[in-house]
């Protein structure tokens, strides 16, 4: 009869099997050919973020499948137990829902405010949260025990969107750093508030000054009114922190108000999916985001890393007719593997144990698939991940920084006009 290994504390009369089934896993002896260990997932898969969630979903599943034929968690079988969280209270019923199974190891979310409405139910009752892409700063700012970031926060974006324009393109510009302005706009919420917070942080640092911050209600479907005010402000650099639909919303409003900053940075999911060339045609080539790659120079990586990274590539062409993943497909990938690195190094596979590796684990740069290392400070946050610079290139989202995993040099800087060739 098969062992069920549930990551964490089971009922009483189960704990004692169950606890010592994880730490011989762990160990890497004595985890027998049925031995598995379940991972909840909390993910947006239906609703208006499920574009970007269903792609961390698809992912997440590569990696659970690359690891199960690599051996599993030390011999024991990885199982997801999936639940939908569309909005806040369904995450936190998602959480409940995990809890009330005896699943508490979670992985989630991408959605920032999802995050924060499931981590309190899980870590309460003793649970550990790992995220892979929701970057509010309220995640890993030391609230909550038992909680761990793969990727960078919002702020993070912010700073590295000005950071890059101020060193990377300002001779291009034509202007010093300290004489560039930069204005932000972008989606009311935690998140667009900490993308915007880093923006105005290292302007300040780069002596630039901030000319507009315009925040905007996620679900606006009109943004005239904010592309007027970029055209008054008239910034050298404009950062935008948009989803999907208000992403093209404000580009189709700016491109009929003639509106066209010399550089554009995106810093969410709305300038790096494949819905933005679709809704904007070949107008949106030239914007620039921060954030997750699909794509990356693989050369760049350690070999272990590269071989993971290419098998991703050929997963998931294989099983979508050859279409190049998604940033938040590799986002996925790339949180799962953290996680079953972190799991792998375990004693046990509790929350207490996994909890324990987390904060001794110490990978090197460019020994994770998307480049990154692994590190986390005393608040769980991974002080080795990177953000890439990637830009809209002949209908395509290429890397063009950080260079030893770039595929590209930027170009069409300063930004051609709307009826120009981009």
């Amino acid at each position: 009869m098969n062992k069920k290994l549930i990551a964490g504390a089971a009922m009483a009369a189960v704990t004692a099997l169950t606890l010592a089934g994880c730490s011989a896993a762990a160990g890497g002896e004595g985890a027998g050919d049925g031995d598995s260990v379940t991972i909840g997932r909390i993910l947006p898969l239906t609703g208006g973020l499920a574009g970007t969630g269903n792609r961390v979903a698809d992912g997440s599943e590569i990696a659970r499948q690359i690891i199960n034929e690599d051996g599993g968690i030390n011999g024991a079988t990885v199982e997801f137990v999936t639940e939908d969280a569309p909005d806040d209270e369904s995450a936190r019923q998602a959480a409940e829902r995990l809890l009330n199974e005896d699943i508490d190891v979670v992985l989630g979310t991408f959605g920032s405010s999802l995050a924060l409405a499931a981590i309190p139910v899980i870590t309460g009752e003793g649970g550990l949260y790992w995220e892979t892409g929701a970057s509010a700063v309220g995640i890993t700012d030391g609230t909550y025990d038992n909680v761990y970031r793969a990727s960078l926060t919002a702020r993070d974006i912010g700073l590295d969107s000005v950071a890059f324009a101020a060193e990377q393109l300002a001779e291009q510009i034509g202007k010093a750093p300290e004489e560039m302005t930069v204005a932000w706009a972008g989606v009311s919420n935690s998140y667009g508030q900490d993308v915007m917070n880093g923006v105005i942080d290292a302007a300040d640092e780069f002596g630039m000054d901030v000319v507009m911050q315009s925040a905007y209600p996620l679900d606006s479907s009109d943004l005239t009114s904010v592309a007027l005010q970029i055209r008054d402000s008239n910034p050298d650099v404009l950062v935008l922190t948009s989803y999907d639909a208000d992403a093209a919303a404000l580009g189709r409003a700016m491109r009929a108000a003639s509106v066209t900053p010399p550089v554009i940075i995106g810093s969410g999911g709305g300038h790096v999916n494949q819905s933005w060339i679709e809704s904007m045609g070949d107008s949106g080539n030239g914007f620039f985001n921060v954030g997750f790659s699909s794509q990356l120079n693989s050369d760049g990586l350690s070999d272990e890393a590269k071989g993971y990274y290419d098998l991703f590539m050929e997963r998931y062409q294989d099983a979508n007719d050859g279409a190049l993943p998604g940033a938040f497909d590799m986002n996925g990938f790339m949180g799962a593997m953290a996680l079953f690195d972190t799991m792998r190094a375990a004693d046990e596979l509790t929350p207490e144990g996994i909890a324990a590796a987390a904060d001794e684990i110490d990978l090197a740069d460019r020994t994770g698939v998307d480049g990154s290392g692994l590190s986390f400070n005393e608040n769980g946050q991974n002080d080795r991940a990177l953000f890439f610079v990637s830009q809209w290139q002949d209908g395509e989202i290429i890397p063009v920084f950080p260079e030893d995993l770039a595929l590209a040099d930027p170009i069409n800087v300063p930004l051609p006009g709307w009826d120009e060739d981009r």
